[in-house]
């Protein structure tokens, strides 16, 4: 007690280097915590748009391009546990004509309540009703390049060089630039009929309650041999977008290591500012230790004070955290919407464990930076301390 007594008073005195130390240590929590939390929910926002339009679970033949007789399967699919939709599908490669307009498109031919219920279709025209067979919904940004507006005509042409005229039910948009420019849905029996392959499906769709456990749900089907497969592929989300997570993931460590660095710097500050007490208090010191206090008494007193500054930091840097981050979401509403199509707001996230980890780190880090000033304090014998002028 009467050591944190006099790191306290320590602190006190030295007002100006105190505050630029713990200034320091705050600035650098804050940085890393706001870098971190923007890192984070731009990265989630992303792996949510994509997975809007993508399967948690894909499900394809092996030697077949199409799924016969999938009605059995998407029933024992439905009941493993984890599994919270099933979605047969069949896509082609299309050509969209309206207006003089040709244009390129990928058309998923999906049953009407799957479209209703298990896609997270943002409508922001029309309606998701694709009840009747001429019914198609297209994504906004081929909306917009084509002058496409719900209640218009359009000609889709299949890779098979079949034709039909279908109506624009509606117009939605997953926030992923790809699928919103070149993707285009329509009932899956218009898809077959085009095909003239029968009631088949290219592939079947598996969204799983936690996509971020979709390997437990996919071990699941393999050992209980719900889908044989020896005859049928079964990749998740994470694999098929492999290269994609490798780069975030990367991103996220050389981020995590720039703002380590940052944190070290400001931890020097702690050290440097410890060094010059110890220099001006070798007389206090020498009396201390000469009223009987040990090594370790004097090495406790500045490990405190080096502790106590951190402490002050991590909690001005916790305060400023939240409102550099509510300003910068009314910054990026001001300046950056217009200029980002995926992006309405700025999306934030953060762990518990990942603050944990951050504290808990900054503690380290600064408990580090004042072994070598508390060693040197406790090393000073009484004597020659007294006699320092």
């Amino acid at each position: 007690m009467v050591e944190f007594f006099i790191a306290f008073r320590h602190i006190v005195e030295r007002k100006f280097q105190s505050i630029f130390s713990t200034l320091g240590i705050a600035i650098a929590v804050t940085v890393f915590i706001v870098s971190l939390t923007v890192s984070n929910g731009l990265g989630r926002n992303m792996i949510s748009s994509l997975l809007t339009m993508s399967p948690h679970i894909l499900i394809k033949h092996k030697q077949k391009n199409f799924f016969e007789n999938y009605d059995e399967a998407v029933e024992n699919l439905k009941k493993v546990d984890g599994v919270k939709a099933v979605i047969p599908k069949i896509n082609s490669q299309s050509i969209i004509k309206s207006q003089g307009f040709a244009r390129g498109v990928l058309a998923y031919g999906i049953m009407p309540n799957n479209v209703k219920n298990d896609l997270d279709l943002r409508i922001i025209s029309g309606n998701n009703n694709i009840e009747e067979l001429n019914s198609i919904l297209v994504g906004e940004e081929l909306a917009k390049g084509m002058g496409l507006k719900v209640g218009q005509e359009v000609s889709l042409v299949s890779a098979e060089n079949k034709e039909i005229k279908l109506i624009v039910r509606g117009i939605f948009k997953t926030g992923f630039l790809e699928y919103d420019t070149n993707l285009a849905i329509v009932p899956m029996k218009t898809m077959q009929i085009l095909a003239e392959q029968g009631e088949v499906a290219t592939d079947i769709w598996l969204k799983t309650i936690n996509p971020q456990k979709v390997e437990n749900v996919e071990k699941k089907i393999i050992s209980n041999n719900v889908i044989p497969h020896s005859e049928y592929g079964i990749m998740d989300w994470k694999m098929i977008n492999q290269s994609l997570l490798n780069a975030v993931r990367f991103e996220k460590f050389v981020l995590v290591a720039i703002l380590s660095l940052l944190l070290l710097i400001a931890s020097f500050a702690v050290s440097v500012i410890l060094n010059m007490v110890v220099r001006e208090k070798i007389k206090d010191i020498g009396i201390l230790k000469s009223i009987g206090y040990t090594n370790k008494n004097i090495r406790r007193i500045f490990m405190i004070e080096g502790l106590l500054l951190g402490f002050f930091g991590m909690v001005m840097g916790s305060i400023l955290s939240p409102i550099v981050l509510f300003i910068l979401k009314i910054l990026f509403k001001v300046f950056m919407r217009n200029g980002t199509y995926y992006l309405e707001e700025l999306p934030l996230y953060i762990s518990a464990n990942e603050l944990i980890i951050i504290y808990v780190v900054t503690v380290i880090v600064i408990f580090i930076s004042t072994i070598f000033p508390a060693s040197r304090a406790a090393k000073l014998k009484p004597v020659e301390a007294l006699k320092y002028e």
